[in-house]
Formats: C-alpha cells, structure tokens, sequence
C-alpha cells in the first residue's frame, strides 16, 4: 500500500475516547449549539408563545440533525468495512480501515450524547434515507463507487462544521461543549477524508467506460437526496419544537434559497475532486 496510507495509520495511531475527552460540564443552557448563520430560520413561523426560546431550541435541533447525519454515515461505513473481515496481507489499509472504526464508533456515542442533551431522543431527524442506505450495503468497498460515496459523505459533513468552526472563531457565539464536539469530530474527519480520498485514487483506474458512465449519470441524483436527507429540518424535528404546521414549515425550509446555498457549498469540495478524477462532469449540486 502507498505512503500515504502509512503515514496516515501512523497519524491515527494514538486515540482517546471523545466522550472522555469532552468537558461536558462546560455546556451552557443559553448558547447556541451552531453559530447562527448556519441555522436559518427562513420560513418558518414561529409562534408567539414559543418566541423567547423556540430559536435556541431550533438551533439545538440543527446541530442534533447533523449529528444524526454523522451517526447514520458512520453506521453504514462501519458495517460496509467489517462486512467481509480485513486482509492481514493488506496491513495498512487494514490499520486505517480498523481505527476509523474505532474513531467512527467514538463518534457515534458523542453524537448520541447531543442528541440527547437536545431532547430529541426517538424524532426522525433525518429525511428519507431508504434508497441511500440500500444502495450504501450493496457497494463494495474493493470498489471506486464505494470510496467515491463514502468521500461525499465525509467531505459534506466535514465542510459544514468548518463552516461552522469558522463562524464561531470570527466572533458568533456557541456552546463550549458543541464547539469541542465539532473540532473532535473535525480533528479525525480530516485523516478519513485523506484516506477515503487514496483509497478511491488507487480505484478508480480499475473502472471500466461503461462504469465511469453509469456512476456519473447517478452521482448527482445520489448526492442531492442526500443533501436533502440531511442538511434540511424535518417535519418530524419541527413538530417537537412546537411547529403548527411542520410538513409545510420543511418544505418552505427545502425551499430556502439561502439553505440551498449552504447545501451547494458544502457539498462543493467533493464535486471538485470527483470531476478532478473524471468521476463526475463539471457542475454543481443543488442547481
């Protein structure tokens, strides 16, 4: 396997567990969890009687919905991994593949916590991931497509709590505990990233045309259902913060121009590198 495979099981060879690592009593019940621009209210009506604390409550519900996002990719990354055993001849990308487990499952129990520091435990955070997930068990990670969707995954969601990382360091307000969780989750999302990266590079040779062609004609219905699946609140997530009416409150929300242009930057750095490895043609998602 390649240097940077090494390099990158040496860079992951120590571990803490984020739930030991996490200063979970420095939470403050009145911040923020996400800075403020990363949760727009756009459209959706809130109702006097709930004004005073419906924003916190929204915004702890944006960052529980992320966290739901991280834990289903994480799932699905887990059991694709360990589904056939690891090569011991292959010993390095073994040894990454094993502490992304290790880090992924980390991951999942912090990003539980949150959701149940949010009050959301048991709501639907997420929109349909059906298709995703079927399709998700079905790809093999010996495989381009596998890496090519398991770097989307990572990439989205790693860009958004940049973003997020971001804001909060020019000044907008946030939680401690959720700024922690965010640079934790950032801190290993960055080695997966690189490593779902090399390992689709090393793929993508062994593709066929007719391969390349089928998976860029599907790419991008693929990528906006999940765009869709995550970064946009659900009915279900609004009806438990109050919301009268929250199937029309979800869909005025998908519908937010400012919302879709969050979704299309971050969404930007992954069709970058797919159209760079001739993955994808030139575009944008969300158009």
């Amino acid at each position: 396997m390649s240097a940077v495979i090494r390099r990158l099981g040496d860079a992951g060879a120590r571990y803490r567990d984020p739930l030991a690592a996490i200063e979970w009593h420095g939470a403050e019940t009145a911040s923020p969890w996400l800075p403020a621009s990363l949760a727009p209210m756009t459209g959706i009506d809130v109702p006097a009687d709930l004004a005073d604390d419906f924003r916190l409550r929204f915004n702890r519900a944006e960052f529980a919905r992320l966290a739901a996002a991280g834990l289903w990719l994480e799932g699905l990354l887990i059991s694709r991994v360990t589904a056939k055993g690891f090569l011991a001849h292959r010993t390095d990308e073994a040894r990454v593949m094993l502490q992304e487990v290790r880090e992924e499952s980390g991951h999942g129990l912090m990003f539980l916590e949150m959701i149940e520091r949010a009050g959301l435990s048991g709501v639907h955070l997420l929109g349909p991931t059906g298709l995703l997930t079927w399709i998700a068990h079905r790809l093999d990670p010996a495989t381009a497509e596998f890496w090519a969707m398991v770097f989307i995954g990572e990439s989205v969601t790693d860009t958004f709590a940049v973003r997020a990382l971001k804001a909060a360091d020019a000044g907008e307000s946030i939680c401690p505990v959720a700024r922690q969780v965010l640079q934790l989750h950032h801190r290993d999302e960055a080695r997966h990233i690189a490593a779902a990266r090399r390992l689709l590079d090393t793929r993508v040779a062994d593709m066929g045309r007719i391969d390349r062609f089928v998976f860029a004609r599907t790419l991008r219905f693929l990528l906006n259902r999940f765009l869709e699946a995550t970064l946009y609140p659900t009915a279900a997530s609004l009806h438990a913060l109050g919301i009268a009416k929250p199937g029309q409150a979800a869909r005025r929300a998908r519908k937010c121009p400012e919302r879709r242009r969050l979704a299309a930057a971050c969404a930007e750095p992954a069709l970058d590198l797919l159209t760079r490895s001739g993955l994808i043609g030139a575009g944008t998602a969300q158009s």
